[in-house]
């Protein structure tokens, strides 16, 4: 592949519409709204802004770790195992591993499987991992040679661009309320970009038990339209 097509592979692959099942979770964010706690464009900046706080220590943080380690299998193997374990609510960790298991599948229908992803997809075979979606999408990243500073910066986009878009049809909100909100938030999403940077495996998890506790009320709500 060239540059090119390289950048475009992984745009490709942190789009809302590449076919792993993202769409279908909001992490908590449903029960938010349905406990009122986001009821308008204001709130929902609120809450892009505390996300964005704890985003280096929960998965933006594993997608650089797994950026960082792609060439040190025993450090992969200890990342997966933690970033999924610190997933409290049983939804959201079921729901990265399907993630990681259907992003694996769709690369290798395309042909688009780099020998640390075929690797990463027999250990999660053999058991040995249990597969987490930023995992697989760091090695990918690094075997394509896309600069780390800017996979994050594309993935984190990907993310804030999905609670905005879930958050405008639970609402509701308007459009262009939600781009806004969005747009406002690129410099904090910079911030935790270069955070994510400069922690280690031991900082994950360090923080985000409200969202987790949402996360875990969203499993017993009466009636949803999302996943998680």
């Amino acid at each position: 592949m060239n540059d090119h097509t390289d950048f475009l592979a992984l745009l490709q692959s942190v789009d809302a519409f590449f076919p792993i099942g993202a769409f279908t979770l909001s992490n908590g964010l449903e029960d938010y709204v349905v406990r009122e706690r986001i009821g308008s464009a204001k709130e929902l900046a609120s809450y892009l802004r505390g996300f964005l706080q704890i985003f280096p220590y929960g998965d933006l943080g594993v997608l650089s770790l797994a950026y960082q380690s792609a060439e040190n299998p025993e450090e992969l193997l200890r990342l997966d195992g933690l970033a999924h374990a610190m997933k409290g609510a049983k939804e959201v960790r079921i729901g990265s591993s399907r993630m990681c298991s259907r992003y694996l599948k769709a690369r290798e229908a395309m042909k688009d499987m780099p020998e640390g992803l075929r690797w990463y997809q027999e250990q999660i075979r053999e058991k040995r991992a249990a597969g987490v979606h930023p995992v697989a999408l760091g090695i990918y990243g690094t075997e394509h040679k896309v600069e780390e500073e800017r996979l994050l910066m594309m993935y984190g986009y990907s993310i804030l661009s999905a609670i905005v878009n879930n958050a405008v049809k639970l609402v509701p909100l308007g459009q262009l309320d939600g781009q806004r909100v969005l747009y406002e938030a690129f410099p904090l999403l910079a911030q935790a970009v270069k955070k994510s940077m400069e922690i280690s495996q031991d900082d994950l998890g360090v923080s985000g038990t409200g969202y987790e506790i949402h996360c875990m009320n969203h499993e017993i709500l009466y009636s949803r339209q999302y996943m998680s």
